[in-house]
């Protein structure tokens, strides 16, 4: 009797890596591509927030 090895898993059609810690990593593929983008836009709004809330109020 002859073993058979299992075939390896197919691919991944969509697929996403992310780390943000060290400090931005990005991996896609597919879909993930566009999910890249909306974190992309995602933080730079959070980035854009913080920077309007540190601001000092205006006098008037």
């Amino acid at each position: 009797m002859v073993s058979r090895s299992k075939p390896p898993p197919s691919a991944a059609r969509d697929s996403l890596t992310v780390e943000v810690g060290g400090w931005f990593k990005a991996n896609a593929t597919g879909a993930g591509v566009f999910v890249i983008g909306i974190i992309l836009v995602v933080l730079a709004c959070l980035g854009l927030l913080q920077v309007w809330l540190s601001l000092p109020a205006a006098a008037g």
